[in-house]
């Protein structure tokens, strides 16, 4: 009798073997590893493929119904707010979450001491730039600039879901960023913050969001904020970008006219009072101020534009008019997102290239039958794109123009302005700010050298007199209550009795600067180089005249040497226009097809000064090769 000893078809090898095969395509090499755990080991995988597969299948369940459940809790249980970088409200929550201490305790966080590597930053809500240093421990300064110059490392969560407690009630902090293509080589990648709470009321993230902005604007309570038009840094649109918050000026500091001074504090407060607007609004009058300041550089312009926005508290927008980017696309665009009430500073507006506009175009079309000029004598013509006069003009007063701001004007040289620009209704005032008259170097004198609360006396005496005691040591080493007082009193005589002094040196200072020479900021740096000494800076002015006089004429003659060279080069374009337009006549060419040849000869024998350039042209004379 013959046996067989193949395995019948259904098998447990085969059957084995077929699970195996199964598996390596999902699995590759599990049929080795199994045969080796099943021959070294003795164990046989082939138990644990039924628990495994229950296992996958539960987890990719499990997956499926958690997102499942959590989409439905987040859409009917959950409130929930969503923060884009491109808004200045993510720089205040940033700024709170960084102090935070599920930020700092988080163990999957984003460290940052360069806070302008990130989108976000470019609204600076560290502001590291103006962060005041208070003590003033003098003996300690090269400490403190040690310090200071170390960044310190900020600490904030990284991307994903963290959860934290806000008034003993759990949060969801996200932070995700999302890729947008802005064209066909660039990509945006823009930061995200979803804040979600337990609960269908927000009144949570309300209270936080309110939370993380006040403690946003206490840190710039006291100072002004100032904006520039730039791009986003992605490659987008323009955008207003905070760049820097400099303590509020005093209005009092600003030297100029005093009369004139309080005339347009007054003439601004009117107009942002409360009731102004609907005065405007039932007159039908645009709801617009618009103020020219002009005068020569170093006269205080942009410095009344500061301490004016401080001291009504509007933050301040500086947009350059001959910067590259500064279409009327883009100008438009700024001014549409200005807040309601804020101050516009459009700086040196004669150097925009919009001065005399109109009698250009009207000349230019004078002279529209005349031939095109080669493109290197068109250099003051704006490139194609750039801000008209006109349509700068409609974006001030036209029909879709912003309403509610201040805007302040500032030229050096008011008469190369176009009429149409300063006509009232764009300009409501003009103030004229001139050089320096004894009444202002007083002014400026004193506002260099009064002595403040806290502040060393300056020293009005001789070298050999003995400096006064410091105010700030006057209650730090005192600890009876009668004796600080005692010394506070003795104190304020003290600064009474050397304020009262600086006003006499100051008449003395005046009495020594010639009326309507210098500008204020002249004057100015040299008190600087003596600011802890108003007897130095009084000994110093006479050969601080002489110099800044030498200065100035050694600068005018240069400036007159360029202005020679530039005119001698202007006649030498004319003449050899008019020898090509000649030559056109003669010969009935082409002004494009004469070469740079004759060009170079003109100049050679104009150089020379041998040669009558203006001689006969015949075919065999040269010209028209190149």
């Amino acid at each position: 009798m013959e046996v067989n000893d193949a395995p019948s078809q259904g098998s447990p090898n085969t059957t084995s073997q077929q699970q195996f095969a199964v598996l390596d395509m999902f699995i590759p090499g599990f049929s080795l590893v199994s045969s080796l755990a099943q021959a070294y080991l003795g164990i046989d995988l082939n138990l644990y493929i039924p628990m495994l597969m229950v296992l996958v299948s539960t987890s990719f369940a499990w997956s499926y119904i958690s997102s499942m459940l959590y989409g439905l809790i987040e859409s009917h249980l959950m409130s929930s707010v969503r923060i884009r970088t491109d808004d200045e409200i993510f720089n205040m929550i940033m700024a709170w979450v960084a102090t935070q201490n599920f930020s700092r305790k988080s163990r999957r966080f984003i460290a940052n001491t360069n806070l302008n590597s990130r989108a976000w930053s470019m609204w600076r809500f560290f502001n590291d730039e103006d962060e005041d240093e208070d003590e003033d421990e003098e003996q300690d300064w090269r400490k403190k600039e040690t310090s200071k110059n170390k960044k310190q490392l900020r600490y904030t969560p990284s991307y994903g879901t963290h959860l934290f407690f806000f008034r003993h009630r759990p949060l969801l902090f996200e932070r995700c960023e999302n890729r947008e293509q802005m064209g066909s080589l660039m990509i945006s990648e823009k930061e995200e913050i979803i804040i979600s709470c337990f609960g269908r009321s927000a009144d949570l993230i309300k209270e936080l969001l309110h939370e993380a902005r006040e403690q946003h604007m206490a840190k710039d309570e006291q100072k002004t904020l100032i904006y520039r038009g730039g791009s986003d840094g992605q490659g987008g649109d323009l955008t207003w970008k905070r760049c820097m918050a400099r303590s509020t000026r005093p209005f009092s500091t600003v030297i100029l006219n005093e009369k004139v001074k309080q005339e347009l504090v007054d003439d601004v407060a009117d107009y942002l009072a409360p009731k102004t607007r609907k005065w405007y609004a039932n007159r039908g009058i645009p709801y617009r101020r618009g103020y020219l300041l002009h005068g020569p550089p170093g006269t205080g312009k942009s410095s009344l534009s500061l301490a004016l926005a401080g001291y009504f508290r509007m933050k301040i927008y500086i947009l350059s008019l001959s910067s590259p980017m500064a279409t009327e696309d883009n100008v438009s665009q700024l001014f549409a997102s200005l807040p309601m009430r804020c101050v516009v500073l459009l700086e040196d507006i004669d150097s925009a290239g919009l001065t005399h506009t109109r009698e250009g175009e009207s000349r230019s079309k004078d002279d529209a039958a005349s031939p095109p000029a080669p493109a290197a004598e068109n250099k003051a013509v704006p490139h194609t794109g750039r801000l008209s006069l006109s349509g700068l003009l409609n974006i001030l007063d036209g029909v879709a123009s912003q309403e509610g701001r201040v805007l302040i004007m500032t030229t050096n040289h008011i008469e190369k302005l176009d009429k149409a620009l300063i006509r009232p209704g764009r300009v409501d005032m003009t103030v004229e700010f001139g050089r320096a008259d004894p009444g202002m170097t007083a002014s400026i004198f004193r506002a260099m050298y009064t002595p403040f609360e806290g502040e060393e006396t300056p020293s009005t005496s001789g070298p050999n007199s003995p400096a006064p005691s410091p105010a700030k040591k006057g209650t730090k080493a005192l600890k009876d209550t009668a004796l600080a007082e005692k010394q506070k009193l003795r104190d304020d005589e003290a600064r009474n009795r050397a304020t009262e002094r600086i006003v006499d040196l100051s008449h003395q200072f005046a009495a020594k600067i010639p009326s309507g020479e210098f500008s204020p900021a002249e004057i100015q740096g040299l008190l600087l180089r003596h600011k802890r000494s108003p007897l130095a800076a009084i000994d110093a002015v006479d050969s601080w005249i002489t110099s800044t006089r030498k200065d100035k004429m050694e600068r005018e003659a240069r400036e007159a040497e360029e202005k020679e060279k530039a005119r001698k080069k202007a006649e030498r374009e004319k003449r050899r226009k008019a020898k090509q337009k000649a030559k056109k006549k003669a010969k009935g060419e082409d002004v494009s097809s004469s070469g740079s040849g004759s060009d170079l000869e003109i100049e050679a024998q104009e150089q020379a000064g041998g040669k009558d350039t203006r001689s006969k042209a015949t075919p065999d004379s040269g010209y028209g090769t190149s």
